[in-house]
């Protein structure tokens, strides 16, 4: 029997892992702000391996362990996990594609989803841990690659992620449908007061999503929007 205790939003644990997080990415942005260009590299490229260790070694310990569910539950194929090779490819390649769903895709999820966390249990269980370390990361990883490698922008780049999205969304209905599982979150929306639930019912809810996700876009790029002359 799980003797953890379950998980309260906005919490006292909750609470100070968010600040922790707010603080970290400051200090870590500042720091890189200071370095010459080998520097930045370089830093980037070592949060690049970390989101790969991370990556492999959670859902590794998932696979083996297997303390939240059978092992269909554990798959990498939420948004955030699926992303992570993103993220690394953003990172240690600068590949435009990359850029611009990690900065627009994976930072609007990764943040919703440190406000919103779908988790049971509370500090100190490692899947507590596990969850903001992965979703902070790649909150980092998407904050760097605007200010601190300097990739900028396009307008395309913000209908380009939406249609990426699209494209995961499409991939995981027929999974979940088969596996009887709720990656994405095509079946149910995670949690209470999430955004999804104010937008109808599952999967419905992603349609009309369309529309407010690009105007996020939109505002998105606008501090980090590519000024041609």
């Amino acid at each position: 029997m799980d003797s953890a205790l379950p998980f309260t939003r906005w919490s006292e644990s909750h609470l100070w892992v968010l600040a922790i997080v707010i603080i970290t990415c400051a200090l870590t942005i500042r720091a890189a702000r200071r370095m010459d260009t080998a520097g930045r590299q370089r830093l980037c490229r070592a949060l690049a391996l970390v989101l790969a260790v991370t990556f492999i070694a959670e859902h590794i310990g998932n696979a083996c362990i297997m303390p939240y569910g059978e092992w269909i539950q554990n798959l990498p194929l939420h948004f955030c996990s699926a992303m992570a090779p993103v993220a690394f490819i953003a990172l240690w390649y600068r590949k435009r594609w990359a850029c611009a769903m990690v900065y627009f895709g994976v930072l609007a999820a990764s943040i919703q989803a440190l406000i919103t966390p779908t988790l049971q249990a509370d500090f100190p269980n490692i899947r507590f841990i596990t969850f903001f370390w992965s979703h902070s990361m790649l909150a980092l990883a998407a904050l760097l690659i605007p200010l601190v490698l300097g990739w900028r922008a396009r307008l395309k780049d913000t209908w380009r992620t939406v249609l990426f999205a699209d494209l995961y969304l499409l991939c995981v209905i027929p999974i979940n449908h088969l596996l009887d599982t709720n990656y994405g979150f095509t079946q149910y929306s995670p949690v209470k007061g999430c955004l999804l639930d104010y937008l109808g019912s599952a999967p419905w809810y992603y349609l009309w999503l369309q529309l407010p996700a690009l105007g996020l876009f939109g505002l998105m790029r606008l501090p980090v929007r590519e000024k041609r002359g």
